[in-house]
């Protein structure tokens, strides 16, 4: 029979450490550190990784501090991407707005407003 294993604080920290960074599971980290409890790992996840520090009196471990600056990030990359897909969506707007006002200045006043392919610029032009 197997003898009750007893872990420090640091130990526990570093297997909640090796499980939210993904280097194994919480299976592993019961048969690796010979855990008996099913949720002790998950406890230590709650009291160690900030879902409960307040109730523990302590403060979450870095990894979290990590992702949280890690999801801020992310949230601001998408808010970026929305308005980078408004800016080109107005862009676009401006482009068949210019290519109707062409069509329309070719049609009703008989102007020639695109430029022609290989088209040289003017001598006068150039003074």
């Amino acid at each position: 029979m197997k003898e009750l294993v007893r872990l420090s604080e640091h130990t526990k920290r570093k297997i909640v450490t090796e499980v939210l960074s993904g280097r194994i599971t919480k299976e592993q980290a019961r048969e690796l550190y010979g855990i008996k409890s099913k949720s002790a790992v998950i406890e230590w996840m709650r009291k160690f990784a900030g879902i409960y520090p307040k109730a523990h009196g302590i403060n979450p471990i870095p990894i979290l501090k990590d992702m949280t600056k890690h999801t801020d990030k992310v949230v601001e990359l998408e808010q970026r991407i929305k308005q980078l897909e408004k800016d080109l969506k107005t862009s676009q707007l401006k482009g068949k707005a210019y290519q109707i006002m062409v069509e329309i200045a070719k049609q009703d006043y008989g102007l020639d407003l695109e430029k022609k392919p290989g088209a040289k610029q003017s001598k006068n032009s150039k003074k």
